[in-house]
């Protein structure tokens, strides 16, 4: 599931966490076949234009197509706390630039004490990453200022930063059933990256 390169479809949408949780209660009852006509049908995705929602489909089905079906079942789950963190653990695995972001500038301001971090702070590790890679040079500055912007909405919208400058950090309750599992899977590591409290023992 981890994606090791930059990819700019991964960020084209910054969260939708309602279209998703309706595929994916779709795909819990039924798997893969016929998921889109299913999908279709959702009166969440019926509200959209025919093209927004066919757009918001490739989206989602990039996402999930290889989730584990634990994942997916967290995703189902009537419990949306459970399911928005568990769309941000998924999101963190296919976003390199997201998960690049909360473990160095974001993780790194938690590691310090620090609540907050500036604007300016994370506009710059933005840049730097630019600036070393040279598959993000070859972007257009459009594309790249659409990318990382999205990618920063989606720790805005999932409530781990909150407000403009400076940013304030929130830390987490990780629901049991979805901690339980990171830790069966040996994947302690996105606790800290999903701002547990309990990984950090001073939060």
């Amino acid at each position: 599931m981890l994606n090791l390169s930059y990819e700019v479809n991964v960020a084209n949408h910054p969260y939708l966490l309602q279209e998703t949780l309706a595929c994916a209660r779709i795909l819990k009852d039924s798997g893969w076949d016929d998921f889109n006509q299913a999908a279709l049908q959702d009166p969440i995705l019926q509200a959209l234009s025919p093209s927004t929602a066919q757009s918001y489909l490739r989206a989602i089905r990039h996402r999930l197509e290889d989730v584990p079906p634990k994942l997916i079942s967290f995703l189902a789950s009537e419990d949306e706390g459970t399911a928005q963190l568990t769309l941000l653990y998924i999101l963190l695995h296919k976003n390199r630039l997201l998960r690049e972001l909360v473990e160095e500038a974001i993780r790194d301001s938690v590691l310090d004490g620090e609540p907050v971090v500036s604007k300016q702070l994370i506009e710059n590790f933005f840049e730097s990453k630019r600036e070393a890679s040279a598959v993000l040079k070859e972007w257009s500055d459009t594309t790249w200022r659409k990318f990382w912007g999205n990618t920063l909405k989606t720790l805005q919208i999932s409530g781990l930063l909150q407000g403009q400058d400076p940013v304030n950090l929130v830390m987490q309750e990780i629901p049991t059933e979805l901690q339980t599992w990171l830790k069966a899977q040996g994947e302690d590591v996105y606790l800290q990256l999903l701002l547990d409290k309990e990984a950090y023992s001073f939060a």
